[in-house]
């Protein structure tokens, strides 16, 4: 769906609301609006309700007919007209019939980088802003977009359970062909990691959602108060600290950040800061702890709590931004694997696919067995895309991905290889547990039988291997010894390969 046709959810507009009618009274102007572009045509999206606004709120224009907002969108940059009167360029925009001369905006724009529109504002009379100005228009862009990002990953999510509750509702209605059973038998050993794996990122965006709500509604009604009550000198240590608190990634282990404290307290105490231990820890928590000197003068001002508040919580926003995209990838990647993973063709024919790609999904829809004390080592060659039946595949590494695991007790290393050997593609699972008695070896692929107590298994796994492989025209073999056991599938590059439908 294009961006331009998706909806606004009333929240947003409320907020957005709120913030146009802060712009307008911050700049002293009677006009803050956030425009929206359509393939045709621009809409007034937001306009604020102040005085002598020209503006209402969803009057549309045609575009190409000079709009500042125009030029905005063309070079994604800021545009700042002081009297369109005075410019030979601007003179003759259809603003100025509105008798709005003075012009400031920046471009909004969606995740997927598209256009959505700008947020500005315009004023009757000449007005010279200066750059303290220009960097608070771009603070309100980035929360704009922010919630931009906010709404796609909401849809995004909504989307995705919509198409998790039909790909398990396909898988349903599957039982009857045994890759299948054998594939919902296996989902029912990841049902609750696979969970946690969807869960935890969902959990990060909640909670980093509610970092954000927290933020608009009691940190940026206090914003006008805070710039009116700070110095030009503290102005300018603010804007330097949050170029540096934005800018910057940091990490710090509970140790790491004991030991800094310690060596930041101390500096902070030879250069006579009055409390310095909850300064340093203010300094911590926005993340600043190189190049502490650049900054004594702010520390050592009256200001220097404020400021650090402020700095810290505009810090959280923008770490809860990047934690809502970060864990909307990995529900995305759990997501995806599963999808891949159930689905199941029915038309028995053989297609063009990638081996590595359904080995990475096996390994994904086991992250969170893997993770508790198994090393993953991947030795992927250059492989061509093969013609085979990819569902069933994703079978076989489940099976010999889970009888590895099981062999381990999921603690040690397991080795996945996929590489072109001999005109075949060969995969192998090799796992570190105790290995297959030789006696009992040429036995593994017989249907029913196992080694496992009862209950555990159902003798029928590494016989499903063999049917998929033999499917394909290809071998399995094994080879085992204490410490070592390998199996290694090989699938031919070119020749006949069965088209039988579901191996039974």
């Amino acid at each position: 769906m294009s961006s331009a046709y998706i909806e606004v959810p009333t929240v947003y507009l409320e907020k957005w609301q709120k913030t146009a009618d802060l712009l307008a009274h911050i700049f002293d102007v009677p006009a803050g609006l956030i425009m929206r572009v359509f393939p045709s045509e621009i809409e007034v999206f937001i306009s604020s309700h102040t005085d002598h606004n020209p503006y209402e709120e969803h009057e549309r224009a045609p575009l190409n007919t000079g709009l500042y907002c125009e030029t905005v969108m063309a070079r994604r940059d800021m545009l700042h007209v002081p009297n369109a009167l005075e410019d030979p360029v601007w003179e003759n925009n259809p603003d100025v019939k509105l008798n709005m001369i003075s012009y400031l905006g920046v471009p909004l724009i969606w995740p997927d980088q598209e256009v959505f529109g700008t947020i500005c504002i315009l004023d009757s009379k000449t007005r010279h802003y200066t750059a303290l100005y220009e960097a608070l228009l771009w603070q309100f862009k980035e929360i704009i977009d922010g919630d931009l990002k906010l709404l796609i990953s909401e849809r995004e999510s909504k989307q995705q359970a919509l198409e998790l509750a039909q790909t398990l509702e396909h898988l349903k209605t599957t039982q009857d062909v045994l890759v299948q059973s054998e594939k919902m038998a296996a989902l029912g050993h990841l049902v609750a990691g696979i969970a946690h794996e969807i869960n935890t990122p969902l959990g990060a965006i909640r909670s980093s959602v509610g970092n954000v709500a927290d933020f608009l509604k009691q940190t940026l009604p206090r914003l006008p108060l805070f710039f009116k009550s700070l110095s030009e000198e503290r102005e300018r240590d603010f804007f330097v600290l949050l170029e540096k608190v934005t800018h910057e990634q940091f990490s710090l282990s509970t140790r790491e950040k004991r030991q800094l404290k310690k060596s930041l307290t101390e500096q902070l105490e030879i250069c006579g800061i009055e409390n310095a231990k909850s300064v340093v820890d203010k300094l911590i928590n926005t993340g600043v702890h190189n190049e502490i000197t650049n900054f004594l003068p702010l520390l050592r001002s009256a200001e220097s709590e404020i400021i650090l508040e402020m700095i810290y919580e505009l810090g959280v926003l923008q770490r809860s931004t990047h934690s809502i995209l970060t864990a909307s990838d990995r529900a995305t990647k759990t997501i995806f694997a599963l999808k891949s993973f159930a689905r199941f063709d029915v038309s028995g024919q053989a297609v063009e696919s990638n081996v590595i790609d359904g080995i990475e999904t096996v390994l994904t829809l086991y992250q969170n067995q893997l993770k508790q004390g198994v090393e993953v080592v991947k030795q992927y060659g250059q492989l061509p895309i093969i013609k085979c039946y990819p569902d069933e595949l994703n079978q076989v590494w489940t099976n010999l991905v889970h009888n590895a695991l099981q062999a381990m007790k999921n603690r040690g290393v397991l080795t996945v290889s996929a590489q072109l050997l001999d005109n075949q593609v060969a995969v192998s699972i090799m796992d570190n547990g105790p290995g297959i008695p030789t006696e009992i070896q040429g036995r593994v692929f017989e249907a029913f039988f196992t080694t496992k107590p009862p209950g555990e298994g159902s003798g029928l796994g590494l016989d499903i291997v063999k049917k998929i492989v033999d499917k394909h025209q290809g071998t399995v073999q094994v080879r085992s010894q204490p410490g070592e056991t390998i199996f290694t599938v090989f699938l031919p590059l070119v020749g006949r390969i069965e088209h039988s439908g579901t191996v039974s």
